[in-house]
């Protein structure tokens, strides 16, 4: 694990004055938003154990999760749906799930509702937290660049202050963005990302 004082180092030659727990909250936001735009970060997050009657899961991960990528349940994968494409009269069915949908960013709710224990293996995408106090080992190896520019960027554009620097962020603010495109455009190449979602049937 690699905290952001690990970064200070690359990042405060370029803002002089700038306070360190700035740069840190910073930091923070930019690898949300690097993680958010790439999906680059993607793992299995732990099992879910479906309870008998029970619809809403929490999803728990080492991280926050921004998308959930692929549900498994007694090797069958489950198909994505939306709460409001299940008629009203069939949101009480009981059986074994065979849909389910994001109710919110930290829950999953599936269809029908569970008649029997079961675990659901869930694979999703992940960003570090608002509140996380850094990344692990890989991200720092091989986007630490990345993520220093992002974090120049949104500081040296703040006015007024004694690290302002309109041309400094205008130049990192462009290394990251371009980073950002050449990430997505080779992690997706011939990569098929895109969830299976369907109707109610």
């Amino acid at each position: 694990m690699k905290t952001w004082d690990d970064f200070l180092p690359l990042i405060t030659p370029h803002l002089p004055g700038c306070p360190n727990a700035s740069i840190k909250t910073y930091l923070a936001l930019t690898a949300r938003d690097f993680f958010t735009k790439t999906y680059l970060w993607q793992d299995d997050i732990d099992a879910i154990y479906l309870a008998v009657n029970q619809v809403e899961y929490d999803l728990d991960a080492e991280a926050e999760v921004e998308d959930v990528l692929a549900v498994v349940l007694d090797k069958q994968q489950l198909d994505r749906t939306e709460f409001r494409l299940i008629p009203f009269e069939r949101r009480d069915e009981i059986g074994s799930p065979r849909l389910y949908w994001i109710h919110s960013d930290r829950t999953i709710r599936v269809f029908p509702t569970p008649d029997k224990r079961a675990v659901m293996k869930v694979s999703a995408v992940l960003k570090p937290a608002r509140d996380a106090t850094g990344v692990e080992d890989w991200i720092y190896a091989t986007w630490a660049d990345i993520l220093v520019n992002g974090t120049v960027a949104q500081l040296a554009i703040m006015p007024g202050k004694e690290w302002s620097d309109m041309n400094l962020a205008t130049m990192h603010k462009a290394l990251y963005e371009q980073a950002v495109t050449k990430t997505r455009i080779r992690e997706y190449r011939g990569v098929q990302l895109t969830v299976r979602q369907r109707p109610f049937v």
